[in-house]
């Protein structure tokens, strides 16, 4: 993993090919784009980690059906999952204790993009973080037919995956950003690391805040 990381890093992509570390590369670009459409409290940075790949398939690293199928099911197949705990989880404990490690404009703004657009609210949540997680399990506990949820999970999948794709495929088109790839291949892993780091404390400290033993009931 850290000689992946550190030939991407360097643009090393004839060591990448080397170290016969594609095939690794996409099964952590598939597994965390997964986890970070299934579970809100996994706040992994999955915008950046796409426009990183769209900029690997656009640099010939990796092919396109990594950012045409394998992406777009693990995050459609994500989301599915997401609605699974709103249907399972609803009126639980667990359910009511992930409500409150939740950041509250995140869920009003799922809450708000599902009672105007219904289903379609899939596509637009898709590029905000956690509301992408959100919206799903909220239509899991609205009871949302499957099929339907199904449509939408892998129809707005695919569109999310394949904008910031194209995007990432396009800055390494540009001839500026060719003059500049390896400083933006780097902001890009680094960008995606601070999100992740960021996310995490955030979530960290709201968990804490959140703990029914940090507040224990008052006695009559």
């Amino acid at each position: 993993m850290h000689d992946m990381l550190l030939a991407i890093w360097n643009q090393d992509f004839d060591q990448l090919v080397a170290l016969h570390s594609v095939g690794l590369l996409i099964s952590c670009l598939v597994v965390i784009l997964f986890l970070e459409s299934s579970f809100v409290f996994l706040p992994l940075p999955g915008d950046s980690l796409m426009l990183l790949a769209g900029g690997l398939v656009g640099a010939g690293v990796l092919g396109s059906e990594v950012t045409l199928l394998y992406l777009p099911l693990a995050a459609g197949v994500g989301s599915l999952l997401a609605y699974l705990q709103g249907r399972v989880l609803q009126g639980t404990v667990l359910m009511g204790y992930l409500q409150r490690i939740v950041p509250e404009q995140s869920l009003f703004r799922a809450t708000q993009l599902l009672s105007r657009y219904g289903f379609l609210a899939m596509f637009s949540s898709r590029f905000v973080p956690v509301v992408r997680v959100l919206t799903p399990m909220l239509m899991g506990m609205g009871k949302l037919p499957p099929l339907r949820m199904a449509v939408a999970s892998f129809a707005s999948a695919f569109l999310w995956t394949q904008l910031l794709s194209l995007l990432g495929q396009g800055m390494m088109s540009i001839p500026l950003f060719i003059r500049h790839q390896e400083l933006l291949t780097r902001l890009l892993l680094t960008g995606s690391l601070l999100l992740f780091v960021c996310a995490v404390a955030a979530l960290g400290m709201r968990f804490a805040h959140s703990n029914p033993q940090r507040h224990p009931p008052r006695n009559g």
